[in-house]
């Protein structure tokens, strides 16, 4: 694998896709994993389908294994020392529905002291996503759909975005967006900037389309992972926490 043209693409667009990280037998060792673990958050969608686990990082070896691959991989691929952020498994079964087009981290929150605080720009400035696809990724089932990374800092993002506790784009914004849509087979993934716009249409086949989806941040900041699911946990945001999407 040749790692060090990727920095390139990263720098330029703030995304690229690596294909095979991890193997079949390795994905399969993941998912037996992930079945097994017993405190983790669910969220499920409006037609109450299941439709995101969180804070399953470290619940199994392989699991653990594959958070320290993902930091290797980011220090050799595009030069930054990072730190676990935040992690989920998005599920999107048949039906499920899509997640509309959104930065990430780019949305106020209140506190539990009624502060309003400034997204995950809170606990730092730099945040990376991993994408891994632990089934194929289609069209027909939804795939992610990216585009280049917007530049500005957290309030010139905020402008784009309906400003309504979510870090959901206007319209107008998404519509003078050009998205790609990321094909992935089982193994491959994406890694993107949080100011990549990005969104995800309904599934419209007959099966699942489970993603690993987790977040980095500088290591300079030190781990804010327990930090950020608590803040979360106790966020007064009347907006619901799993952004939505197109039914």
């Amino acid at each position: 694998m040749e790692i060090h043209k990727f920095i390139n693409e990263f720098n330029t667009k703030g995304y690229f896709k690596v294909t095979q990280f991890i193997n079949k037998n390795m994905i399969d060792k993941i998912i037996d994993e992930i079945k097994c673990i017993t405190d983790i958050t669910i969220y499920k969608d409006r037609k109450n389908q299941l439709r995101r686990l969180e804070q399953l990082y470290d619940k199994g070896p392989n699991l653990n294994n594959l958070n320290l691959k993902y930091c290797e991989f980011i220090k050799d691929s595009i030069n930054k020392e990072v730190v676990i952020f935040k992690d989920k498994l998005n599920t999107k079964p048949p039906g499920g529905e899509g997640f509309s087009a959104h930065y990430d981290g780019v949305f106020k929150f209140i506190d539990t002291n009624l502060n309003l605080q400034n997204g995950w720009y809170y606990y730092g400035d730099f945040f990376v996503n991993i994408l891994l696809a632990l089934d194929e990724c289609t069209e027909e089932n939804g795939t992610i759909e990216i585009a280049n990374s917007h530049d500005g800092d957290f309030n010139q993002l905020l402008k784009n975005t309906t400003n309504d506790g979510t870090p959901k784009l206007l319209d107008e914004v998404e519509k003078k967006t050009s998205f790609e849509k990321i094909i992935l087979q089982p193994g491959d993934m994406v890694i993107f900037k949080n100011t990549c716009p990005h969104r995800s249409k309904k599934n419209n086949s007959n099966t699942d389309r489970k993603v690993l989806y987790y977040t980095y941040s500088d290591i300079s900041n030190g781990s804010q992972y327990t930090n950020y699911f608590k803040d979360k946990k106790n966020s007064k945001n009347k907006t619901e926490k799993s952004l939505t999407g197109n039914l």
